[in-house]
């Protein structure tokens, strides 16, 4: 009895797992090209990265003068991308940019640019550094990027998408920026500070009231011309003084 319920359980879980493993049919595809995109995504939505890799390569290789051919191509940078290979999906998005420029999916794809950029920001992991004392290029990246797809496809369906990454990506730089100018403050050097609030005021829109705030701290401690430096002296030398 013991052996049979044994028996049993085998093969129902292997039958589980080739279930798990078996896209549907699909009937009524057009093509076998069709069949294949529609199994890649099938594993993608599932998580079934490599799967849908081999799926998508065998449009690509196999159709390539088919309608699903750039469909496949999309599909496997984002099965890089939801992999969280963010240099490989970097490379199919633009390379499919720089080829297709015109298809429907290329507002997907420059998107896409822009969030393989971000996904690669630096850890805000309390017990490490603050991400905006990191080297934060990959998010100067992202935002020009997320700029670049805004502004070309204004009416695109993913742009309140775009809209909300592109703030998350400025508040990184903005601390970086506040943070500078916090310093140059604590040094007591106005000019720098100032410097660094008027490329805040000239690059970015600042979104969160706390922010606001140390803004108007850092201007009340540093007005625009102070009297010193209109007369040519240091701040240092003033307080000497």
């Amino acid at each position: 009895m013991m052996k049979k319920k044994v028996l049993l359980f085998a093969v129902f879980f292997t039958a589980l797992i080739f279930s798990c493993k078996t896209a549907p049919a699909f009937a009524g595809a057009e093509s076998d090209g069709e069949v294949l995109y529609r199994q890649g995504r099938y594993f993608l939505e599932r998580g079934d990265f490599s799967l849908a890799e081999r799926k998508f390569m065998k449009v690509i290789s196999d159709f390539s003068f088919s309608k699903y051919e750039p469909l496949a191509t999309v599909a496997l940078g984002d099965t890089f991308y939801y992999r969280k290979e963010y240099l490989s999906a970097l490379e199919v998005y633009r390379r499919f940019v720089k080829m297709r420029p015109g298809h429907e999916k290329t507002p997907w794809a420059e998107l896409q640019i822009a969030n393989s950029y971000f996904a690669q920001r630096p850890s805000s992991f309390i017990l490490l550094p603050n991400p905006s004392e990191k080297d934060i290029e990959v998010v100067e990246k992202a935002v020009a990027q997320y700029r670049h797809y805004l502004n070309k496809y204004p009416d695109d369906d993913n742009r309140v998408l775009g809209l909300e990454k592109l703030e998350k990506a400025e508040g990184i730089l903005i601390e970086r920026d506040l943070r500078v100018a916090e310093f140059y403050r604590k040094k007591g050097h106005c000019p720098a500070v100032r410097m660094r609030l008027k490329y805040i005021s000239d690059n970015f829109t600042v979104s969160t009231e706390k922010n606001r705030r140390r803004i108007a701290a850092l201007n009340a401690r540093c007005p625009l011309i102070t009297e010193s430096e209109d007369t040519g002296e240091s701040e240092e030398t003033a307080d000497e003084k």
